[in-house]
């Protein structure tokens, strides 16, 4: 079947199949397309198994969006041959960030991490490509809409991918999460935008679980993206996979430039968050030295007047003072005027 319309999904065919044939993938379907630069098919099959062999000059490119059926992986591995530490790795959903080079294939595992719609959170999930000569086979723990637009280019002929061989719909594949990690940092850098003005504005607890919050968020972005440097450097070594080509060598190139770039990105970010910390700390120390000030200043004015109340609270008989017929006012004003003067003296030493 050849068309440019939109993607259709892999489908069980409404016939009856004996308890050989019946094979159930619980809902999930796969997208199958079959191309090269004059057609593209989007085939409807029962089963994996079903799928025709290409030919020389076609493409096949298999996107599993869930990974839950094992019916399904095991259809896939059996059919393409992968072995079965490879499916072990799909099945696993903390997977490290890695590159398995096989004679004739690679098994590389990425995580994609990406906003979540209608709100300011992000959302992580682990993609798998296994990819041999013309077979490409991608997979998400869950269903994503990211790749629907490659979708969409290579069904109405956009771009090179037609053209090309199929590394370099894994490029444009792989290129296309750099582009959400990058999508990713720029929520997060005007998130420390606006902690860094409510910072100067009023000092909060919520403004330090925030920080370290983020903190958290950009440590696991570096252990997921910074090992993507050195798996696209291996990529590009001809000695490593014969799959790639050479001329995305230099797509691979720019790519590994743009993950530099990201990279960059989130090390300057944890030095931001990093000194954020700093700053909230030296602010709550300048409150509680405003305090301590304060209270430094208050107990200074009353240690003379509390030296006079104990100095006349004393029971001494001979204490002229005491039957002074003014004494009492006496000693009042006398406090008063020392407070004020007191007073005056810290606000000419600026100390309050």
């Amino acid at each position: 079947m050849s068309s440019h319309s939109a993607v259709k999904l892999l489908e069980r065919r409404p016939r009856k199949q004996t308890t050989a044939e019946k094979i159930s993938y619980e809902g999930v379907k796969p997208t199958i397309l079959i191309y090269n630069s004059d057609t593209v098919e989007t085939p409807l099959y029962t089963a994996i198994k079903d799928i025709r062999a290409i030919r020389s000059d076609e493409c096949l490119w298999i996107d599993v969006p869930v990974t839950q059926d094992k019916a399904l992986l095991a259809d896939i591995s059996e059919c393409f041959k992968i072995h079965s530490l490879v499916v072990e790795d799909i099945e696993t959903t903390e997977q490290r960030t890695k590159l398995d080079v096989f004679e004739d294939a690679f098994f590389l595992v990425l995580k994609l991490i990406y906003p979540t719609r209608g709100t300011d959170e992000t959302s992580i999930d682990q993609i798998c490509f296994y990819m041999k000569k013309n077979i490409l086979i991608t997979f998400q723990q869950k269903p994503q809409a990211i790749f629907d637009a490659i979708k969409n280019r290579i069904c109405q002929n956009r771009g090179r991918i037609r053209k090309s061989n199929i590394d370099n719909l894994f490029y444009s594949l792989f290129d296309t999460i750099v582009e959400q990690y990058v999508d990713v940092l720029d929520g997060v850098g005007i998130k420390i935008e606006a902690l860094e003005r409510n910072l100067m504005e009023k000092l909060s607890r919520d403004s330090l679980e925030t920080i370290y919050e983020l903190k958290r968020e950009m440590l696991f972005y570096r252990s997921s993206i910074v090992p993507l440097k050195e798996i696209i450097i291996k990529l590009q070594k001809e000695e490593e996979t014969q799959i790639i080509q050479e001329g995305t060598i230099i797509y691979l190139k720019d790519l590994y430039d743009h993950v530099v770039q990201v990279n960059d990105t989130i090390d300057a970010y944890r030095e931001m968050l990093s000194s954020f910390i700093d700053f909230y700390m030296m602010l709550n120390s300048n409150a509680m030295n405003k305090v301590m000030k304060t209270l430094t200043i208050i107990s200074t004015i009353f240690i003379p007047l509390t030296f006079i109340v104990g100095l006349y609270g004393m029971n001494f008989k001979n204490m002229p003072e005491i039957h002074w017929k003014y004494g009492y006012i006496s000693v009042l004003i006398f406090m008063v005027t020392l407070t004020i003067i007191m007073l005056s003296w810290f606000k000419k030493k600026k100390w309050f």
